[in-house]
This record gives C-alpha cells, structure tokens and sequence, in this order.
C-alpha cells in the first residue's frame, strides 16, 4: 500500500506538520552577516523589525537541504512523494527540488503549483484531501495538476518601496504608486509570474474592487478553499476579512496567517493577500 508524504517549500505559507504527512523545506532569509531558514529561525515580526536597517534578501533552499528532508521522509516509512513547489518563474527552489527528488530512491511526482504563498499552500491542502481519502499518488497528482487552473490571488499593498527593492516592479512603477498613491493589484498570471491585475486609487478602493472580485468568480461556485494572508499587522485584513465575512463562513477550508518571512521580504509590511481554489 501506498504511504505517500506531501513535499512543499515555505514559500507555500504552510507550516511543516508531520503528523498530518506535510514536510516543507524553508527558503532562506539573508542579511549582512547572517542567514536565516523562513518559518524555522524567523518570524515576519524580527523581519519587519530589521529590514529598514539592514539589507535583506532572499535566496532558494539548496539541493542538500532538499536532499535531508527526502531521507527523513523515507525514515519516517512513506513509500512516494507528491512534491509541489513554488512557481519556478518566481523562484530557484523548484529546480533544487526536482534535482533533489531525481537524485534520491524514492517514487515520486513533482507539480510546478505556478503559484506563490497561500495559493501554493491552497494547492498542498487539496492534495492533503486526496491523500486522506486513499486515491493513489497517480490519481492525485492528475486532480492537483488539473486544480492549478482554479486558483486564484489578488494581492495589493500600500507601499511598493520593498518590490521595487526585491525586483518585482519597476523603479517607474513604483514612482506612480509613490506619487499618485496607486495600490496595484497583483495576481499570478498563466505562466506563474506576477502580474498586475488592476491598478487602483488607494487602499480603500483595491479592498472594495478584491472583495468585488472574489465574490464574482466564487458566485456559482459549490465548494472553495479561502486564504488571507496580512504582512505585519492583522489588522490590515480587517476591512477585507468584514467584506468577505459570508464567504470565510461558507468555505470547505479558511485559512487566515501573515506571510512568511521570505515573502514579506519582498512584499513589505503593508501586503494582504486573497487566495481561493475552486473545488
């Protein structure tokens, strides 16, 4: 019989729960003289706290860390692995695992999710549900691969000093968010990348237009996961939370956390984040 173990990377928003069959391999948080694994040896809080004064970057997991969690699973007596990563577009974390899994002597299938933060981690607990139900790993990677295309992400944040600084918009772009207070809303395109969905005056709009959004492609939906992610106050999800309160109450699955440390890197302090999979 098939025991099959769910391989993730932080950058999915999910924390490592071994009784449940989720391993996640943290991404890296570096500053100047040190380096950190995400999830595991810092929080957002210590984050936020430093990278207004110290350079802060991130960096993927290497094929060696990759590598320790495999042979751990394998300890722990799980027979396959059904391995999803962060959107490759986005990050080197996804080739250090395929390398890792094609290396090691376990069965295995590996997902590219084409996704970032709470969405990735929507994608990983689906797959949960299917491993919980007993369907084969070859079933569930179909219905998790055919899943991919019903997840969705609308992010935004007040301040675009910290994509600009990570690379994630441009110095003009972010000039127009500075100067006419523009709160872009982000999403993950087709291809796995970010991209701007709408481009908004202000704050109070990009809540009102993501709640609009969501309520739209979730209307004639029978069943949904729903994630909020906030960067270093709960409170900035409180307007969206209160807009989305009939949704949070109707979904098979609500999951509400700040971002991890290596995505508040490049998001900054003022991010929230809406994610949904459709069932």
């Amino acid at each position: 019989m098939e025991k099959i173990a769910i391989l993730t990377d932080s950058a999915s928003n999910i924390e490592e729960n071994i009784s449940e069959g989720i391993f996640v391999v943290p991404l890296y948080v570096n500053f100047d003289t040190e380096s950190k694994k995400d999830l595991v040896e810092i929080s957002p809080v210590e984050l936020f706290e430093r990278m207004d004064k110290e350079n802060a970057s991130t960096s993927a997991p290497s094929i060696d860390d990759f590598d320790e969690k495999i042979k751990f699973i394998k300890e722990l007596g799980y027979t396959k692995i059904l391995a999803i990563g962060v959107s490759q577009a986005l990050s080197g974390s996804y080739n250090a695992m395929r390398i890792a899994l094609e290396d090691g002597d376990m069965d295995y299938v590996l997902i590219d999710s084409k996704n970032i933060t709470m969405t990735e981690g929507l994608l990983v607990m689906y797959a949960k549900s299917l491993v919980t139900k007993g369907l084969g790993i070859d079933e569930i990677s179909k219905n998790v691969k055919g899943k991919i295309k019903d997840l969705r992400l609308f992010a935004t944040v007040s301040d675009l000093k910290y994509m600009i600084r990570g690379g994630r918009l441009s110095a003009v772009e972010g000039l127009l968010g500075g100067t006419l207070r523009i709160n872009p809303v982000l999403t993950i395109e087709e291809k796995g990348t970010i991209g701007n969905y709408k481009s908004v005056m202000g704050r109070k709009r990009a809540v009102n237009f993501i709640a609009r959004e969501t309520h739209k492609a979730l209307a004639e939906t029978d069943g949904y996961y729903l994630a909020l992610a906030y960067g270093k106050d709960v409170q900035d999800i409180a307007e969206i939370k209160e807009k989305l309160g009939d949704l949070i109450k109707g979904a098979d699955l609500y999951i509400e956390s700040s971002v991890t440390a290596v995505l508040g890197c490049h998001s900054g302090p003022s991010t929230y984040v809406v994610s949904f999979l459709k069932l």
